[in-house]
């Protein structure tokens, strides 16, 4: 039995993903202050309870992730002079394996309906009259390539989501605001100038002998007026050139007739519904997501920004330790709370033990202290333990034999740990934090 997932099941899936964010809550999530096993070599992690019940424990803070915060992207192909693209084709039994659209370096989207004969030597960019934001650019003239122009990646977007491997894609659901970015009405004009089923591109599948002049080529379809000439050399046909694309096509058939010779045969390349540019996820194949979420200091006194961390990981409706509700605030401490008498220093990633009359009740982990407050942030896991403090404990370094200082308080954790459900996971080595720095987290997640 021969079966496949098609990109169209990948993308409902991502926009699916995407919808839900109106529905659900969603955090971006950081861990993992300890060091791995190897700290060059983060653990690799599993689709287990193991992996999701340890990134609790190791879990320090989360902050909300807008709708504002992720987008549609697709695989980033930079045009270079002197490489060979490939041209769309519908009958491609693997088209999204191939490079067929390229991002330019002024962010401009380009699709490829024709490849030329070899490599591509002319930019889009500077075609001859500038990038036509609603037509086609034709360069057959130099290296035998056509491009269609998308969309050009709007300068916000550039700052937020577009990566080293990835550019990121949006379908605009209606027109823009008069003063917008550029690239949103040249998109909005892409949009509404794309020409449904039409026919940019014929395959030559068979050449034919004994030409002697261009034979006609018929075209029969569902669609119409679209039309072509055929070129010839040396008795076979060597070109085809469509001169008008047709519209409303979902199948056609391509009649070879006349020209002395025999045998030659072609096929339509026929545009995705809608035409191309009127969804550009759907056509460059976008089922992966580009989410950017930015971690500035402390956050407002919320979350610890004096220790590293290690792991990230997309929460969906966590909920709240006090009422247990879906969590809601934009930013979240996930850390377990001592609150000690003030006078001694505890350091980040230090293992601290509570005790009474040297009897050991527990040991955790110090995330962060607040020496001003007197309050220790902790974590705990296989390594310190998951033994209870109490109130009536003292705190002191682990392995040491002074008093201590007394706890006054315990608090658990501001966000019920094991809730919601754990959407994606990463690990990877450290990253640093400090009072004022900002972390840019981007994650691509592939549907």
């Amino acid at each position: 039995m021969a079966a496949i997932i098609t990109s169209r099941f990948r993308l409902d899936t991502t926009d699916k993903f995407l919808a839900s964010l109106a529905s659900n809550t969603f955090y971006m999530a950081l861990g993992r202050p300890n060091a791995w096993t190897d700290d060059t070599v983060p653990t690799t992690p599993y689709e287990n309870d193991y992996t999701n019940n340890t990134l609790w424990e190791n879990m320090f803070a989360m902050k909300k992730i807008a709708s504002t915060d992720i987008i549609h992207c697709a695989p980033r192909n930079l045009w270079v002079s002197g490489t060979t693209y490939i041209e769309y084709d519908d009958q491609d039994t693997n088209i999204e394996g191939k490079v067929y659209h390229v991002i330019s370096d002024n962010n401009n989207v380009y699709l490829c309906l024709k490849a030329g004969a070899g490599t591509s030597t002319t930019n889009p960019d500077v075609s001859p009259g500038g990038v036509q934001t609603t037509g086609v650019i034709n360069f057959s003239a130099t290296d035998g390539y056509i491009w269609k122009y998308m969309y050009t990646i709007p300068t916000s977007d550039v700052t937020k989501f577009l990566t080293a491997s990835f550019i990121p894609s949006r379908v605009i659901a209606s027109a823009p605001a008069g003063g917008s970015d550029a690239a949103l009405i040249n998109q909005w004009s892409v949009q509404s100038n794309a020409v449904d089923g039409a026919i940019y591109n014929m395959k030559i599948t068979t050449a034919g002998t004994g030409y002697t002049s261009a034979p006609t080529l018929a075209i029969v379809g569902d669609g119409a007026s679209a039309t072509a000439t055929a070129t010839v050399s040396g008795g076979a046909i060597t070109g085809i050139t469509m001169t008008n694309v047709g519209t409303g096509y979902t199948h056609a058939t391509v009649t070879v007739t006349g020209g002395a010779g025999s045998n030659g045969a072609v096929r339509p390349v026929i545009g995705p519904p809608g035409g191309f540019g009127k969804n550009p996820n759907n056509d460059l194949r976008s089922h992966y997501v580009t989410i950017n979420t930015t971690f500035t200091g402390d956050e407002s006194a919320t979350i610890p920004d004096s220790n590293d961390f290690r792991q990230l990981a997309l929460l969906k409706d966590p909920t709240r330790e006090s009422d247990d509700a879906v969590a809601s605030a934009n930013t979240y401490n996930v850390c377990k709370k001592l609150v000690v008498a003030t006078g001694v220093t505890f350091t980040p990633d230090q293992i601290v033990e509570g005790h009474t009359s040297g009897t050991v009740g527990a040991k955790g982990q110090v995330v962060e202290y607040d020496a001003t407050n007197g309050i220790v942030w902790y974590n705990q896991n296989e390594a310190t333990g998951y033994g209870t403090f109490l109130a009536t404990h003292f705190l002191r370094a682990d392995g040491t034999s002074i008093a201590g200082q007394d706890i006054t308080a315990v608090t658990a954790p501001l966000i019920n740990h094991h809730s919601g459900e754990v959407m994606f996971v990463e690990n990877r080595t450290a990253t640093t934090r400090a009072a004022g720095q900002v972390e840019t987290v981007r994650l691509v997640i592939a549907f």
